[in-house]
């Protein structure tokens, strides 16, 4: 499994999805329950390959994500071959909180010598959905482009 397995509650909210998925390799729904009670791991493998199928879905489409600590922000922007970020990071002497949603309008009455900004980008180590995944694992929720072209605008 590339991922992590859906849980009933997601797999019941995508079962049409999941039906036409099961449909697809020719197991009717009779078939599924019989498979359920009786060849229990080959229905798990079934749900793993459907739980990989949703979630290449769904991260192919994510292009932002950020993470925020009080004296480290960060945005990360996937692009098709690299990933490039860019973000802030807060001597611990200010009194500057990047968990603040409204950091940027702080960040401007305070002293700018106790913010750095950093940027830099490489290429994906992996496939580009499992970087996303693994970041996500990590903390990160997933934004839009406002603040990484704000904050690219500043460099």
């Amino acid at each position: 499994m590339k991922y992590k397995r859906l849980t009933s509650e997601e797999l019941q909210a995508l079962e049409p999805d999941f039906i036409n998925f099961l449909a697809s390799a020719q197991i009717t729904g009779p078939d599924w329950e019989k498979m359920k009670k009786q060849e229990a791991a080959k229905a798990y493998e079934l749900i793993d390959v459907f739980s990989d199928v949703v979630y290449d879905k769904v991260l192919s489409k994510i292009s932002y994500l950020e993470f925020r600590e009080p004296k480290t922000l960060n945005i990360f922007h996937f692009t098709e071959d690299k990933i490039k970020l860019i973000g802030l990071r807060v001597k611990e002497t200010s009194s500057l909180d990047l968990t603040d949603q409204d950091v940027i309008s702080q960040w401007n009455q305070a002293n700018n010598a106790s913010v750095n900004l950093v940027r830099s980008e490489r290429a994906y180590e992996k496939e580009k959905q499992l970087e996303v995944f693994e970041l996500l694992q990590a903390g990160c929720l997933i934004t839009n482009d406002r603040l990484f072209k704000l904050l690219s605008s500043m460099v």
